[in-house]
């Protein structure tokens, strides 16, 4: 689907299940196949607009086209805001800071509403500010309204690993190497890029030396902790898995495959739901290595995330 012509039409509510399917946009040449610098994110980013950050630009109606055909290689970030919203500021710096973080591994564009109202449409945004993710051409909607940075850095996390799993492990150079301040290297810079060539065992190698030269170390541990997870998701066959959680409900390795499914795929609340609705039937031996495992993925989405603080007092109430 094109940016529709003429003036703006009635904009409808974005829903997941009617994604419009942009894989086809562009020039000449295959759908999806990006060109020019950076398989095309460079040149519209060149056009777009004043660049917001490493990986970040401003786009107008060629920058997001070009952006939406490099979803092919890494997710894509679009984000609808508007001066008039009070937390767009703050919400626009989270934004920037969180993917610049990711180091090549998302891109993120961003699309006055006043200013780019056919972008808007293309989406179907009802309200601003809007943020969509786009892999492989089909755009899903991730917020609808203002947002803090715990929540951006917990969905950009899920929104990563369900990359992983659909084979987007590779990273882009930055879309502008002039910007002002460059985001500081992670520590575990070289973990992040062997977890993303699903080199699991390496990663972990460097989260575990790290643990035991400081047992205390929190950012370490929620390392270990994912990237065990996204190893796990890896290997699974996701239509098996759940029809073996479906059809085995008290058995415990199904029920634990799936939450892990659920969480990398982004269904946080399903996961902690299913896991501690097992845990309140059973009183045998299963029970422990349940709790255990969903406690290590609160680890994993952020313990800070109103999700994982909703989930730890119904785990209390099942337990006491």
């Amino acid at each position: 689907m094109s940016i529709p012509s003429g003036a703006p039409a009635s904009q409808q509510p974005a829903s997941s299940h009617g994604a419009v399917d942009l894989s086809g946009r562009g020039g000449p040449g295959q759908p999806g196949q990006a060109k020019g610098t950076l398989d095309g994110v460079g040149a519209g980013a060149q056009g777009g607009g004043p660049v917001v950050g490493r990986w970040s630009i401003e786009l107008d109606e060629a920058g997001f086209q070009d952006l939406v055909q490099a979803s092919s290689r890494v997710p894509v970030l679009l984000a609808v805001m508007s001066e008039r919203v009070p937390e767009a500021a703050q919400m626009r710096k989270d934004l920037i800071e969180a993917v610049d973080a990711e180091q090549g591994r998302m891109v993120l564009g961003f699309a006055d509403a006043e200013a780019q109202p056919r972008i808007a449409q293309a989406l179907q945004v009802q309200q601003i500010p809007a943020v969509y993710a786009v892999l492989g051409g089909r755009p899903m909607p991730l917020f609808v309204g203002p947002v803090d940075a715990t929540q951006i850095a917990a969905m950009l996390q899920e929104l990563q690993g369900v990359a992983i799993q659909q084979g987007m492990s590779g990273s882009v150079p930055p879309l502008n190497e002039g910007a002002a301040e460059e985001a500081a290297p992670s520590r575990f810079a070289e973990a992040e890029a062997l977890t993303s060539a699903a080199d699991f065992d390496g990663a972990a190698g460097i989260y575990e030396a790290a643990i035991t030269q400081n047992p205390g170390d929190d950012e370490a541990v929620v390392g270990l902790h994912r990237v065990r997870l996204l190893e796990r998701v890896n290997a699974m066959e996701a239509t098996a898995v759940r029809a073996a959680a479906a059809s085995q409900p008290d058995e415990l390795q199904a029920q634990l495959d799936v939450a892990d499914l659920d969480v990398v795929g982004g269904h946080v609340e399903d996961a902690f739901k299913r896991l501690i609705s097992f845990i309140a039937r059973h009183h045998d031996e299963s029970r422990e290595p349940a709790r255990a495992h969903l406690v290590e993925l609160f680890g994993v989405v952020g313990q800070q995330d109103p999700r994982v603080m909703s989930a730890r007092g119904k785990l209390a109430g099942t337990l006491f």
